[in-house]
């Protein structure tokens, strides 16, 4: 006698196969992993300080900057973590008393007052308004 073969697939016996979504557990903590690690580069690059500029020379810098429209890279007098923050660059954009305003690529308005900063010097306009203008389009 012959016997038949019988084939069970987990389909057959009701199983729901997630797809993608049993996945995403180890997506996420690989994702993690590469987030730390990039964090911890990033940190690692310690930012020496440049020159402490007077008042009269950073006031000069935004001026320069608000009326010619030239971009400019501000260093901050403040610490964390060990190091100086990375310079914030853009173009004068107005004043209120001891602040300025500074427009930034991604066209937000950053405050920043004018003791904390510490240096000020020029970015290549060129090289700043292309990467402005492609950074404009793709939004």
């Amino acid at each position: 006698m012959a016997q038949d073969v019988i084939k069970l697939s987990p389909d057959a016996l009701g199983y729901k196969d997630r797809g993608k979504m049993k996945w995403m557990g180890m997506m996420l903590s690989d994702h993690a992993e590469a987030l730390k690690q990039q964090k911890k580069a990033t940190q690692s690059a310690i930012i020496m300080p440049k020159e402490k500029l007077s008042l009269e020379e950073i006031s000069t810098f935004l001026y320069k900057s608000y009326t010619l429209k030239k971009p400019l890279a501000i260093q901050l007098d403040i610490i964390k973590d060990g190091s100086y923050l990375s310079d914030i660059e853009g173009l004068a954009k107005g004043f209120r008393e001891d602040e300025v305003y500074i427009k930034l690529r991604n066209h937000q308005l950053k405050q920043i007052r004018l003791e904390d900063i510490r240096h000020i010097h020029w970015i290549d306009s060129t090289q700043w308004f292309e990467k402005y203008q492609r950074q404009s389009i793709s939004t």
